[in-house]
């Protein structure tokens, strides 16, 4: 690695950790040891169903929450720098009157390197990844310590949320990675999440924008198209979520609430011929496995 930077090595290293459990067809798919991830499909957002995940996790009245507004790219400076309150942290303060709720914006990964950035992560009980455009997360993020203060939230029992791009960033493979056309395979400088759900990919605004096919392209996708070159993507559970409708993980299982459905792209059901691939969905209410990748009764 010599004559790269140090964040060119941190990322680098990143990527091999982050891929290697999901580099194998056999691989599992995990969620976090601790914590709690809300997994949101975008448009209309129960906002209390977030509050009392985290009341329950914290087993506070007043939980800190932090609201990371990073994906809403440079349109948000302006706001931001005038102190308008973002939606969300308004609604948090207001609707629930919830007294410890602040923003967190950045678009450099020089001040997400910063102790006095993560930290706001390290005194909070939760986050909130806010939609917009997933990509300026992983450029801002990735290899970072503030990505390291948000898996540190997890292990001490924590709550991170996202909706739409705050959703999709959460898996280890991050679907609609770019700037301009957000095709599911996105530009292949972006197809690097978080990673709070191993081996696995998330869509959003899946029936409001036709999308209940795009995962397949992910699962029949040449090396080329890939930015790991030696993925294998048929080992990936693909999620694809409603808009009103989310996802709750709490260790290697989730239950599904909201008014739409959630659509399982399993290839390890699936035969030689690409051509018969397909979903199934699960309704509200529904609990599943990935580990096992089966429907459970609870």
């Amino acid at each position: 690695m010599a004559g790269m930077s140090n964040n060119s090595i941190r990322i680098t290293l990143f990527w091999i950790l982050h891929f290697s459990i999901s580099s194998s067809l056999h691989a599992e798919t995990l969620g976090p040891e601790k914590g709690v991830l809300f997994i949101h499909g975008g448009g209309a957002f129960n906002a209390g169903e977030f509050v009392n995940l985290v009341k329950k996790a914290s087993g506070k009245d007043q939980p800190v929450i932090r609201v990371i507004t990073t994906p809403q790219g440079k349109r948000r400076i302006a706001d931001y720098k005038k102190g308008i309150p973002f939606r969300m942290v308004a609604n948090l303060k207001g609707r629930f009157r919830l007294e410890s709720v602040s923003e967190l914006y950045t678009l450099s990964r020089k001040e997400a390197d910063t102790h006095d950035f993560y930290e706001q992560i390290d005194s909070a009980d939760a986050v909130f990844i806010s939609g917009g455009n997933q990509s300026f997360l992983t450029d801002a993020f990735l290899g970072t310590e503030t990505l390291e203060a948000l898996r540190r939230l997890l292990d001490r029992g924590g709550v991170i949320g996202g909706s739409s791009a705050g959703a999709q960033v959460q898996s280890s493979f991050m679907t609609r990675g770019d700037y301009n056309r957000r095709i599911i395979l996105g530009d292949k400088k972006h197809q690097v999440g978080f990673g709070f759900v191993q081996n696995a990919a998330f869509d959003v605004h899946v029936e409001e924008r036709d999308r209940q096919k795009d995962l397949l392209r992910l699962f029949r996708a040449k090396k080329s198209q890939l930015q790991i070159k030696n993925l294998d993507t048929l080992g990936i559970l693909g999620i694809g979520i409603d808009q009103g409708t989310a996802i709750t993980v709490v260790k290697n299982s989730f239950r599904v609430s909201g008014r739409g459905v959630v659509y399982i792209f399993d290839p390890h059901q699936w035969g030689d011929d690409p051509k018969t691939w397909d979903y199934y969905e699960l309704k509200s209410g529904t609990f599943f496995d990935m580990k096992s990748r089966k429907v459970v009764k609870r």
